[in-house]
């Protein structure tokens, strides 16, 4: 597993520590953000600043709000490098539609196909038939303990590969081993060739992957860790189905398909999906129906989102700051509170309807 931090006396690891916690990441903090957007005739606009006001109350640390390739609102941490927690599955979601096109995998490729196991639990030959979709859908219908998931699982065996949905952390770390495997690389180096370079991140390196494993499996646990300006960039690649700035990076249909709902509160239980807050998922990603609007949803522990509305062009990326290194995330996880969501979907809302209301200006703004 890499490190993020490390030192070598008990002293120098509490002085470290406070002034991470005081005073934020202080060598990325002096890293320019998005600055090549052009500006909004919203930026900086009174009607805006009214409707962000609160967002600190919320325990929202950086909020950044795009439409179109124009930037609206962008304050707080945004260029700290910050555990993305499940956000990081989104993320893969798109590398493995590159991985795809790249012919390095497809989506009914099942773990044996792949002779993928897990040494500590293996698997039986049903199990060995869950695919690569199965694994992108959460539905594999593979119950054995996992890194990073602190809720209850379903009995093992009490479903087959592709029956139901639950969102399940196995499927989600072995997409990261397989995907290395397949590409021959550290998943750091793939994010930072098929991602961070076209899409001009300024922040993002190989070494801002981490990996967690606990006794019972041996499938470890991807941690990325990334700044809110990035992280805007990976959405408006969504948002615009796959390009960016004119490049594509990833085909319409591996965007369409991946945030189409496979699965659904209608079909599987309710409280399975973000306690009934999301309507479906996708390829790690969520969708939800919000007063007629589609959303497309990236969700984090803490208040790591990113929601999109492709039709009004409309982009969200909200963070809370729970560690930019694993000691950090543990003072996260003993004493911080997750940033309001339904403050920050309320805010999408009422954001869109103003821009709806009164359309940006498609001239760059100073």
């Amino acid at each position: 597993m890499q490190t993020r931090f490390c030192c070598s006396s008990f002293p120098t690891l509490c002085l470290t520590l406070l002034l991470v916690l005081l005073s934020g990441c202080a060598t990325s903090a002096r890293l320019p953000g998005v600055e090549e957007l052009p500006r909004s005739r919203y930026w900086n606009a009174p009607e805006i600043l009214e409707l962000t006001k609160d967002a600190g109350k919320h325990r929202s640390d950086a909020l950044i709000i795009v439409q179109g390739d124009q930037l609206v609102y962008r304050a707080g941490q945004t260029v700290e490098k910050i555990n993305t927690h499940s956000v990081r599955k989104s993320i893969v979601a798109v590398l493995y539609g590159i991985a795809i096109e790249k012919g390095l995998l497809n989506l009914d490729d099942s773990l044996k196909d792949l002779g993928y196991d897990d040494r500590k639990n293996p698997l039986t030959a049903t199990e060995q038939q869950a695919t690569i979709a199965d694994l992108l859908k959460s539905r594999s219908g593979i119950y054995i303990d996992a890194s990073g998931q602190n809720w209850q699982r379903p009995e093992r065996h009490s479903a087959a590969p592709g029956d139901s949905f639950f969102y399940n952390n196995w499927g989600f770390n072995a997409l990261g081993e397989i995907l290395e495997r397949r590409a021959g690389m550290p998943l750091g180096d793939i994010i930072v060739e098929w991602l961070a370079k076209p899409l001009g991140m300024q922040h993002f390196s190989a070494n801002d992957v981490d990996w967690d494993s606990i006794n019972k499996s041996s499938v470890r646990q991807y941690v990325i860790y990334m700044s809110a300006d990035d992280l805007t960039r990976f959405a408006l690649l969504v948002a615009n189905d796959g390009v960016y700035r004119g490049k594509r990076l990833v085909s319409a249909s591996w965007i369409r398909e991946m945030t189409t709902a496979h699965s659904s509160a209608e079909t599987d239980a309710k409280n399975l999906f973000g306690g009934g807050f999301f309507d479906g998922y996708g390829y790690l990603w969520w969708t939800r129906n919000q007063n007629g609007r589609r959303l497309i949803c990236a969700d984090g522990h803490g208040g790591q989102f990113i929601i999109i509305d492709q039709e009004a062009r409309l982009v969200m990326v909200n963070r809370r700051n729970t560690g930019t290194h694993l000691l950090a995330q543990g003072w996260f996880l003993w004493r911080g509170k997750e940033t309001d969501r339904r403050y920050i979907y309320q805010l999408f809302e009422r954001v869109g309807e103003l821009l709806e209301a009164r359309p940006v200006s498609t001239a760059s703004n100073p």
